[in-house]
């Protein structure tokens, strides 16, 4: 049955325990508790707590790399989110990083720009950046795109960092639909753009860890 159910620390074989500690500890510090709730997907992932504690740090990874300059923006990150979310027609991630994305300066145009297919409403740099997520899923990067996005977030290593975050979180993504871990309705989104663009909601901010399934502390 989906998702996977999350082990608690004493049904993890004592020689992975230590996975699970680094999976949990990444929310509670220390001590890790012996009971802990990580939320439908990563609480899954630890089915597996190798791979659990590997997701979560390859995940901060990719989060905080916005942080450090030389490197993809957090915006530019969000971006990819949207990407997905309308080529692959799925909710699995949208709730959240709606909200991250305008956190982080995404522009509501642009969310809505890719969401509805309006994508003439894009700046330049952003159809840059769209061109060559897809480019990358596709498996057909041409030489003056990737020397254009290179550019724009500033080094080689910025290039190489967004290109692992663009497959990471397509392996994100399709991980969350093969385990069934949960999303939202098109009317539930649609009502978010709708609040928020109204003012009758207001988005966290985006560097604000949660225990939420899908939590802005990991990804």
């Amino acid at each position: 049955m989906r998702p996977p159910k999350q082990p608690q620390r004493a049904d993890v074989q004592p020689e992975e325990r230590v996975y699970w500690d680094r999976a949990v500890r990444r929310r509670t510090g220390d001590p890790v508790p012996e009971t802990y709730d990580l939320g439908a997907y990563f609480g899954a992932l630890l089915a597996s707590p190798p791979l659990g504690a590997m997701a979560s740090e390859i995940g901060a990874f990719f989060r905080n790399a916005g942080n450090r300059p030389h490197t993809y923006t957090h915006a530019q990150r969000e971006l990819v989110d949207q990407v997905f979310a309308a080529d692959w027609k799925t909710n699995v991630v949208a709730h959240l990083h709606i909200q991250d994305a305008i956190s982080a300066g995404v522009p509501m145009r642009t969310i809505k720009a890719l969401r509805y297919g309006r994508e003439e409403d894009l700046s330049a740099d952003e159809t840059l950046l769209v061109r060559y997520i897809r480019q990358v899923v596709s498996g057909t990067v041409d030489d003056a795109t990737y020397a254009a996005v290179e550019a724009l977030v500033g080094s080689e290593r910025g290039i190489v960092e967004y290109t692992g975050f663009i497959l990471w979180l397509q392996w994100i993504m399709r991980m969350m639909q093969a385990l069934d871990t949960g999303t939202h309705s098109d009317e539930a989104i649609d009502k978010l753009i709708a609040d928020i663009e109204s003012g009758a909601h207001r988005c966290p901010d985006y560097r604000i860890g949660t225990a939420t399934p899908m939590s802005r502390f990991d990804r």
